[in-house]
């Protein structure tokens, strides 16, 4: 059964037009967005009709103008499938718009599709020259293959084209630390903290690159500066600092300053594995082996393909005598390990 016209064309409208731009927009693009979003499946001739007849000079926008600004409305908001479609609907109108196919590809890389997204950057490249913005995502689009090469020379590119984009230098940081090139990692996050001096996950980083070089007391350092940094800062507060201070003191024996550090992350990351798993371990250490079964627990139900998670509940069931829940946990630990082997050879 067919839904009212007058209701489907409102849909569409306040769907992705919410600033009423007028009839002609909708007269462009109705064939195209109505059978894609399924709003109705008839009175489309209709439709077009009444639109058709209620353009005048006055109200005749540029729909080329309008096709991308309300696709970057959507971006702005969150809105990257409603995006995409509108994108896919206004290139089939005009298939060689560099700019609609940049934007596309960016739309693609935030839905997690970059295999798609760098299919339409190598296509949009060949219509205009990508900006530094446009080489950072292709950057992105590797690392979300897991390419650190390509994502590392497509960085550096959109470094050397813009010296003073802190998210460039952040992210050529990143992948260098994935790299395991912990010095070169530093340097880049130093250049992002000079950039912006109140990035948390920059400061937050860079103690990360400094644990990797051993300075463990600079890491120190970093994460603290990474906490005093939120404190001033209006974004929402990020548990990593917390999480990775903590894992230091842990190690060092101060289980009662790492303690408050790990229920604050927990507060804001309750299904973070790697939180629940940092509050078992000090509890071990404190010698609580009723709270440290229950993190090790929880971490499992959160993580259950991690064998070493499998292994410490475990070990956490064999202290307290708890022999065939001990033995169920490391024949777990074992079939997660040997499949895993598995996979690899493959």
């Amino acid at each position: 059964m067919c839904r009212d016209m007058n209701a489907g064309l409102k849909d569409l409208q306040m769907t992705f037009f919410p600033k009423a731009a007028g009839p002609w927009l909708l007269y462009r693009h109705l064939k195209r967005l109505a059978p894609l979003l399924g709003l109705w499946t008839c009175t489309v001739p209709q439709a077009l009709t009444q639109i058709s007849a209620g353009v005048s000079n006055e109200t005749q926008l540029s729909s080329v103008q309008y096709g991308l600004d309300g696709a970057k409305q959507l971006i702005a908001v969150g809105e990257f499938r409603k995006a995409e479609v509108l994108l896919r609907a206004y290139l089939g109108t005009d298939e060689r718009s560099g700019p609609a196919r940049f934007m596309l590809a960016n739309v693609l890389l935030r839905l997690n599709e970059p295999k798609e997204s760098l299919a339409e950057y190598t296509h949009a490249a060949q219509l205009q020259r990508p900006s530094a913005e446009d080489l950072k995502n292709v950057a992105l689009d590797y690392v979300l293959l897991e390419d650190y090469e390509d994502a590392e020379k497509w960085m550096k590119r959109s470094v050397e084209m813009n010296e003073k984009d802190p998210g460039a230098w952040y992210g050529l940081g990143r992948i260098l630390y994935t790299k395991q090139r912990f010095q070169d990692a530093a340097n880049c996050f130093e250049r992002t903290l000079a950039l912006d001096p109140m990035s948390v996950k920059a400061e937050d980083n860079l103690g990360l690159a400094y644990e990797g070089l051993n300075r463990t007391e600079d890491a120190i350092k970093s994460y603290r500066a990474a906490l005093a940094l939120e404190q001033n800062s209006k974004e929402s507060s990020s548990e990593q600092p917390m999480l990775n201070l903590a894992i230091i003191l842990i190690h060092r024996g101060r289980a009662e300053e790492a303690l408050p550090l790990l229920m604050k992350a927990s507060s804001i990351a309750p299904r973070d594995p790697k939180i629940r798993e940092q509050l078992g371990h000090l509890y071990l250490q404190q010698g609580m082996l009723a709270e440290a079964q229950h993190e090790f627990e929880e971490t499992v139900a959160l993580s259950p393909d991690s064998s070493a998670f499998h292994f410490l509940l475990g070990q956490v069931y064999r202290r307290q005598g708890l022999n065939e829940k001990a033995k169920t946990e490391f024949t777990r630990a074992a079939e997660l390990n040997g499949s895993h082997s598995t996979k690899d050879k493959d």
